[in-house]
């Protein structure tokens, strides 16, 4: 099969990193607008190169008909996605991208007949957040009879090194997106417009409540086709009190200052950066001033990637919490890029048959995933996983009875 990736960023780049680690692909080819991102990435796993610009339909178009999957993790969504999938559904490819914009994922799920007709299969949203976190989701959810509640999550567990030094990326763009406009979730068996920031309380079992800050995902209003009965659906993060503070000022900056995406993005970028030279004074006060606000309510934080259901098992109302077992090293980039080749290798191997546009949650079989995340993981001492650890730990509690803990198992013999 004859692999084509759109983009050659930090995504990109980690997408080569770990797609020479599966051997689905006899051929792969690497393209961005830059020849030399395109160049340095293909050189991290023996692919060819090549520039394109992907608003040349025609250029592409001839490209993609030279191939059979296509990767995309080409941004913004809000301008490519959409254009992108019609393009490739013309060229009749099949598709996986890490689209994380929740109104884009609507209208490439619009193109659901379309891609039917053609015989080609696109899954969207197959990062880690959306992506992981969908699945982690469905793995909570089966641990009940009806759902009520669902809430995909991710944070830092306080562990921030990520975000300072890395300037505006693409990544710290879209969150300031996604923080300072209307977000789509699901609530009271609907979608529904929110306020990003807004405090969510999560009651993760055998962590307790903690509060948590709305944010605008796909995850809140995919998962809803999946499970019907849902009356609220959301993705929240959890991040110290000085991040979401930051992140407030910037939001606010837009809405009151009249500050461009980019110009908050950039002060945003300024203020996690206490190491690199732009930490401000009052950036100063603040962290320190949120760290001891932080330590003395006692801070407790949920696990980085995860979901919590809420539903019934029979007659008892259950809680159940969802998170990876350990770790995915080497950085977001990688941990966004490995769940998209995973999707792509099942879409080669014919694990997934059916056509059409769909979300992980609705194509992908969990155990298999999962099974294939497995041999990345690592525990917090930086050992690999023995081989009696799941990939996946589950913990539930109910509204009658003590919490209780328990795993499952990874598939494996």
């Amino acid at each position: 099969m004859r692999l084509l990736v759109l983009g050659a960023g930090e995504v990109g780049r980690a997408f080569a990193r770990a797609v020479r680690l599966f051997h689905s692909f006899s051929d792969v080819t690497i393209a961005d607008l830059s020849e030399d991102a395109a160049a340095r990435a293909a050189s991290l796993c023996g692919a060819r190169s090549m520039k394109v610009d992907i608003e040349d339909a025609a250029a592409l178009g001839a490209i993609l008909r030279q191939h059979d999957i296509v990767v995309s993790t080409v941004g913004p969504a809000s301008r490519f996605a959409v254009p992108l999938l019609r393009q490739v559904i013309a060229a009749g490819c099949h598709f996986v991208d890490v689209t994380d914009d929740p109104l884009p994922t609507l209208d490439m799920l619009a193109l659901d007949a379309a891609a039917s007709a053609a015989g080609i299969t696109a899954i969207i949203g197959c990062g880690a957040s959306p992506g992981i976190a969908n699945l982690l989701a469905v793995h909570a959810t089966s641990q009940l009879d009806r759902v009520d509640r669902l809430i995909t999550i991710w944070g830092s567990r306080g562990d921030e090194k990520e975000s300072p030094g890395n300037g505006v990326t693409a990544a710290l763009r879209h969150w300031v997106e996604q923080i300072s406009m209307p977000i789509p979730v699901w609530r009271n068996g609907g979608i529904v417009s929110a306020r990003p920031l807004e405090r969510v309380e999560v009651n993760y079992p055998g962590i307790g409540r903690v509060s948590t800050r709305l944010v605008g995902h796909p995850e809140a209003i995919t998962l809803p086709r999946k499970y019907p009965s849902l009356q609220e659906c959301l993705n929240v993060m959890d991040f110290s009190g000085y991040v979401n503070a930051a992140l407030a000022r910037a939001a606010r900056g837009i809405r009151t200052r009249g500050l461009t995406i980019d110009e908050a993005a950039a002060r945003l970028a300024a203020a996690l950066d206490e190491q690199g030279g732009r930490f401000r004074p009052r950036d100063a006060t603040s962290y320190i001033y949120h760290g001891i606000a932080d330590v003395g309510r006692g801070k407790k934080w949920l696990p980085p990637l995860s979901a919590v259901a809420e539903g019934w098992q029979g007659r008892r109302q259950m809680v159940v919490g969802a998170a990876l077992n350990g770790v995915i090293p080497g950085g977001t980039g990688f941990l966004t890029a490995l769940p998209a080749v995973i999707v792509a290798d099942m879409i080669v191997g014919r694990t997934i048959k059916r056509s059409g546009v769909a979300t992980p949650e609705q194509l992908v079989d969990p155990e298999a995933f999962f099974f294939a995340i497995w041999p990345f993981l690592i525990d917090d001492q930086g050992a690999p996983l023995s081989t009696d650890e799941p990939a996946i730990a589950v913990t539930t509690a109910t509204t009658s009875s003590p919490i209780r803990r328990s795993r499952i198992a990874n598939a494996r013999e």
